[in-house]
């Protein structure tokens, strides 16, 4: 008879938790007990799950001593709060970017460096990277591998649901404010969002860059062991709830032709590619609620010829946050625990 393990999932209630217990549920991930666990204010006593009820509980009295994995789907502050506890009794997933800089805890992407979580015994922690960082380096890895890629630029376009519930609700609400001829009052991001974009997803530091734009670059160059590498980034806010789409430019080695670029995504897991360059997904009807990493508009760049351009997309939350903790749970317990 199989393992069943205890788990724990930290975060968003009624957010990227109840997509996690989605991705689980549709993968039958072997659950003996499951523990989900919110983090402030939170209204919701119960999910449901396998059509039953399970308890939310609340991370201030929970005793992890019950858990087997803890998946921390929170931000850094909850990280470094809890972690250093939770870890002492069980092994760790964290995606708030925490552990950025620390050496001693592996970064692991499944269909990149998969093997690496074999590390996690130095700290009971794998940091698992941000949706951003998952979808750029699942489409770039295959070129990278066989070609080698010197610079990557990034425009990203990330959806309200980057920052959960308050974003979807702060856009829906605007959107209804305005159309009804309203003032808003108060906002969650920098900006009105509703009809607008704003080219900031969280604080800026001294040199104007902002902790997401500095992950995105950092867990690239990491994933892909190549620190010599350069990646620069941007990051936009658009009004839509869910999913992101990244504008790429990449900077090969030597210039290779468009068919060899293609032929290597052709070779890449879980990378849906665009038959043509007017063919490219639709992020409603295409990207939304599915597990697909979608690469289309490839082309040479006119001004540099070991240039690339592409535009990639993916659901930030069903895909970027809860497939990729799930894949690297289910790892994790079938082949360590």
């Amino acid at each position: 008879m199989n393992k069943e393990y205890n788990i724990a999932l930290i975060g968003e209630i009624d957010g990227c938790i109840e997509t996690t217990l989605e991705v689980l549920l549709k993968r039958d991930f072997s659950i003996n007990n499951l523990f989900p666990i919110s983090v402030g204010e939170c209204e919701t006593a119960s999910v449901m799950y396998t059509g039953k009820p399970v308890d939310v509980h609340e991370i201030e009295s929970f005793d992890w001593q019950q858990v087997d994995i803890a998946v921390f789907l929170a931000g850094r502050d909850v990280a470094q709060e809890w972690i250093k506890i939770a870890r002492e009794y069980c092994v760790v997933i964290d995606n708030s970017g925490y552990y950025l800089e620390d050496a001693n805890v592996p970064l692991v992407q499944m269909g990149i460096n998969d093997d690496d979580i074999s590390r996690y015994t130095e700290s009971n922690i794998i940091a698992i990277p941000s949706a951003e960082t998952a979808q750029l380096t699942l489409a770039i890895k295959q070129i990278h591998q066989e070609v080698g890629i010197k610079r990557v630029t990034v425009a990203g376009y990330q959806s309200v649901s980057f920052i959960g519930k308050p974003g979807i609700s702060a856009l829906a609400d605007e959107a209804a404010r305005l159309l009804n001829a309203k003032t808003i009052e108060q906002f969650p991001f920098k900006q009105q969002i509703a009809f607008n974009i704003v080219p900031q997803l969280d604080d800026f530091n001294e040199d104007g860059i902002t902790f997401s734009e500095l992950r995105l670059s950092a867990e690239t160059r990491r994933l892909l062991n190549d620190p010599a590498m350069v990646v620069s980034a941007t990051d936009v806010v658009v009004p839509m709830f869910y999913g992101c789409s990244q504008a790429v430019h990449i900077v090969t080695h030597y210039p290779v032709e468009l068919e060899e670029v293609a032929n290597a995504l052709h070779h890449s897991d879980n990378i849906v590619l665009a038959g043509s360059v007017d063919d490219y997904s639709n992020m409603i009807n295409d990207v939304v609620g599915n597990v697909e990493v979608h690469v289309g508009r490839l082309r040479k760049d006119t001004c540099d010829a070991a240039g690339i351009n592409m535009w990639v997309c993916a659901d930030n939350v069903h895909y970027g946050i809860a497939t990729n903790a799930v894949l690297v749970m289910e790892k994790l317990a079938y082949t360590y625990l």
